[in-house]
């Protein structure tokens, strides 16, 4: 699959980017690097060294070279990344001169794949690297560092523990079934395999899914300040996530948290109040993020003062964003008697072109029918972001509890529950070495997610997880 005796070379920073990062690892980094840069390098020696690159015989630019040599680098061989701000024909030949001294260009994830291989990472944390990489959302950011963190991994070592273990007393009870020994009782046997099977499936319910964190639809809350946003956000999240005052101002950043709706999922954000004329620097900093966020929204539920007089400011905020959909909201309904809210409606469905909500974040009036409109109106949009599509925990129990699984996670976990389960059907049976030879395969199911000691991956897997990676990564 990977040929670990090549040095391989390859961009590894956004085509977008100013400043160029070429990445290159194998046994020839570093007598490469001496070959092209024009200020010696110490072997051994980590950091970063100033000079110059030779791009070809007549042109050489200014460069840094940053050096992590074997085996403390990220891929566990001697790595080296070369920093220069250059445009892209020249990194394009610069490339060239390098595969011209024999480094191989990079497949997709090999630097990664290398990590793996060489024992810096286990799988479940190299496949974190390529969720971190394609991140769509703060939650599967988060989602994606826990994997790095090792969580999934902590977890699953737990289990193969306990399966090891049981294994250990059905086989004493197999291999010493002539020896006047006494071993533990098939009964308790069975009890710490309901213990084990209990745990994997803990593990599957308690989980939250890559696949329905990806692309989840932007639902933002946003008005003037002090127009109730960060209460709106507040009561229908069930909980403090944004600071609530009376003050002006008081949000100043993106909040943002995951939601369930009724037949769909998003991305539930408050942002900083938006205004005509910034008063300072900080203000025009949060309206830009607030702004960006905005315009990249499905769904933007406008909340506006009811009990206000004049409404001249809100139809000017308006006008600075530029959603999908637009979903104008009567705020602090609670705060005027039912005279002056008809009359105050009535004008704002005429200055909007649209039926106002009215709705309080104090007494809960019209949350249940906001919740049901934005529900729908995400719908409409792309019926594909229906719950059915991205089943699994819901949001409300909130992702920073949970371990995040890919499908190839999922599976293997289904896998381990069915032979542990078959495993105590056996034992109950009186078919203990049959027992144990399922048992086995469970161990090996919950091996396979990091390829611990034990486990097995079939080169084809490996293919398959490393082929989503970008080249460079």
């Amino acid at each position: 699959m990977y040929e670990l005796r090549d040095t391989i070379v390859a961009v590894s920073s956004p085509s977008c980017d100013k400043r160029v990062i070429i990445r290159i690892t194998g046994p020839d980094t570093v007598e490469t690097c001496k070959r092209i840069f024009i200020s010696p390098i110490t072997k051994n020696k980590s950091g970063i060294v100033c000079g110059s690159v030779s791009v070809d015989d007549e042109l050489s630019i200014d460069t840094q070279l940053y050096l992590f040599f074997a085996p403390h680098s990220y891929t566990g061989e001697d790595t080296v990344e070369i920093h220069i701000d250059t445009n892209a024909a020249v990194t394009e030949v610069l490339i060239d001169g390098l595969l011209g001294r024999g480094l191989r260009m990079a497949g997709p994830g090999e630097f990664t794949a290398r990590a793996y291989l060489n024992g810096k990472i286990d799988l479940a944390q190299a496949e974190a690297v390529n969720e971190i990489i394609v991140s769509s959302n703060a939650f599967q950011l988060d989602a994606a560092e826990k994997l790095l963190s090792g969580r999934l991994s902590e977890t699953t070592a737990k289990v193969r523990s306990a399966i090891v273990d049981c294994l250990s007393l059905i086989e004493a009870g197999l291999d010493f079934s002539t020896e006047d020994i006494e071993p533990e009782s098939g009964a308790e046997v069975i009890e710490r395999l309901l213990g084990v099977k209990g745990q994997l499936e803990e593990l599957l319910s308690g989980s939250i899914r890559y696949e329905s964190l990806i692309d989840l639809p932007a639902v933002g809350i946003t008005g003037a300040p002090n127009a109730g946003k960060s209460s709106l956000l507040n009561k229908l999240l069930g909980k403090e996530r944004s600071i609530v005052s009376h003050k002006r101002k008081t949000t100043r950043d993106v909040l943002s948290a995951a939601y369930s709706l009724s037949h769909c999922r998003c991305v539930l954000f408050d942002c900083a109040g938006l205004m005509i004329r910034p008063e300072d620097v900080l203000d025009e900093l949060a309206q830009l993020a607030a702004v960006e966020a905005l315009r990249n929204s499905a769904v933007v539920v406008f909340c506006i003062d009811i009990s206000k007089a004049d409404f001249s400011e809100e139809v000017s905020i308006g006008e600075l964003i530029e959603p999908q959909i637009l979903l104008p909201v009567a705020t602090k309904c609670d705060l005027v008697s039912e005279k002056v809210l008809s009359s105050r409606l009535a004008e704002l469905n005429e200055l909007f072109g649209s039926e106002l909500l009215a709705i309080s974040s104090e007494t809960g009036a019209g949350l249940e029918v906001l919740r049901e409109t934005i529900d729908g109106k995400i719908l409409e949009m792309e019926p594909g972001f229906a719950t059915s599509k991205t089943a699994g925990t819901p949001f409300s129990e909130g992702v920073e509890s949970s371990v995040a699984l890919t499908a190839r996670h999922k599976q293997a976990v289904t896998e381990a529950i069915e032979n542990v389960g078959e495993s105590i059907g056996e034992l109950k049976a009186g078919n203990d070495e049959v027992a144990a030879m399922i048992l086995r395969g469970a161990y090996q199911a919950v091996s396979g997610i990091e390829s611990a000691a034990g486990g097995h991956i079939d080169e084809q897997i490996l293919e398959q997880i490393f082929s989503r990676f970008c080249i460079g990564k």
